[in-house]
């Protein structure tokens, strides 16, 4: 798994994504479609990541990734260093599905709820 280290965050076009130019990483290779990735921004924060499109410029290649659940810096070296069955795998499992309800729009209110809170019947 790549390490991509940009200083800042670059929202993308769409909610939880980022972009990132090739140009402004220290990756020696190009990154694929769909590949995960953790992202380091800023020196602090990590998230996981993976590669949702890939766009080529005339002069550089831009990466929308789709971030996943902020990493602890033990959990991003774990991934980093390559996952084992000596680590943990159902805690980076759990991880990567809280990243993914992240990413979940919320629940829509049952027609003709008013508000966001709801009613319990009682039996």
């Amino acid at each position: 798994m790549e390490l991509v280290a940009v200083d800042h965050l670059v929202p993308g076009r769409e909610a939880h994504t980022a972009l990132v130019a090739h140009s402004e990483t220290s990756l020696r290779r190009g990154l694929e479609f769909g590949e995960p990735v953790v992202l380091w921004v800023g020196g602090r924060d990590h998230y996981a990541a993976k590669v949702r499109e890939i766009e080529f410029e005339i002069e550089d290649t831009v990466y929308t990734l789709e971030l996943g659940a902020r990493l602890p810096a033990d959990l991003a070296a774990e991934r980093l260093a390559g996952l084992t069955t000596d680590q943990d795998l159902e805690l980076h499992e759990i991880v990567d599905l809280l990243g993914d309800l992240r990413r979940m729009p919320p629940p829509e209110a049952p027609p003709g709820q008013d508000g966001p809170e709801l009613r319990v019947a009682y039996a």
